[in-house]
């Protein structure tokens, strides 16, 4: 005889369950567990735990569908905006992104800067001219000191005045170098002819100190003179050769550069003022 959970007594009934057979509670008892089965008779042991199983499982899907559902009703709303075809909401990152764009676009103008070299070239064009004429300033200041060291020499009034002519012509050498370095970086292109009259310029000076660097070896060839006797070697005669080239180159130079500081209004030179 087997017995429940609740420790009545239990007998197996054949005609229990319409046929099927079940144990049912000895006669005289009842089922304390509270449940029995379609034919009459008691569930047999575990089956109300099997069902209350079956049940926890089956909530366990519903809660996990309702979840879902949830979850793409939110995903669907976030991308898609509000219900109502309005735009999202002027705080998300879609409007704070597009708000940075339009902030930049305003700030930036449509067309060329209007400093731009393209847009006013006039403007740029003076202002190349404007350095190189500087650099002409400079150098009639050296052209004085080299004249001034040549007629020295060729006086011969002292010793000393001869070996400080020396000096003064080997640093005017240096100073062209550096001029010509000088105008090496600056840009002429905005200039009209700006070009042709820089490489003539530059022709000039290289060759001035050539000059300037030969007559400096003069002056230490002339060490001991005196006055009114000089000798003039071939030192001499380099010197005057390279000064004709720088003349000439300079005259050419001149020539292109007068037209172009009229139009910018600067000072028109002579070959001894460069």
């Amino acid at each position: 005889m087997a017995e429940d959970d609740d420790g009545a007594p239990m007998r197996w009934d054949s005609e229990a369950r319409r046929g099927a057979g079940g144990w049912v509670p000895v006669s005289g008892s009842s089922s304390r567990a509270g449940g029995t089965t379609k034919g009459g008779g008691p569930a047999p042991p575990g089956a109300r735990g099997s069902f209350a199983s079956r049940r926890f499982v089956l909530l366990a899907v519903v809660g996990a569908v309702a979840s879902a559902v949830v979850a793409l009703v939110v995903v669907n709303a976030f991308f898609s905006g509000s219900p109502d075809g309005q735009e999202p909401s002027p705080g998300g990152p879609s409007a704070s992104l597009a708000a940075q764009s339009a902030a930049q676009s305003a700030a930036q103008p449509d067309g060329p800067q209007s400093s731009s070299p393209s847009s006013e070239p006039p403007a740029t064009g003076r202002a190349q001219a404007a350095a190189l004429d500087a650099l002409l300033t400079k150098s009639a200041a050296d052209r004085e000191k080299v004249t001034d060291a040549v007629n020295a020499v060729e006086s011969c009034a002292s010793g000393a005045a001869v070996a400080a002519a020396r000096s003064d012509l080997t640093t005017a050498a240096v100073r062209r170098d550096g001029l010509v370095e000088d105008l090496s970086r600056i840009a002429v292109e905005r200039i009209e002819g700006g070009r042709a009259a820089a490489e003539e310029l530059r022709t000039a000076w290289q060759r001035s100190a050539e000059a300037d660097r030969a007559f400096a070896r003069w002056a230490q060839d002339a060490a001991g003179c005196s006055s009114g006797r000089v000798p003039h070697g071939s030192a001499y005669d380099r010197g005057v050769a390279s000064s004709g080239l720088a003349t000439q180159a300079k005259q050419e130079f001149l020539r292109r550069w007068a037209p172009i500081a009229v139009r910018y209004g600067l000072p028109v030179r002579d070959h001894t003022r460069i």
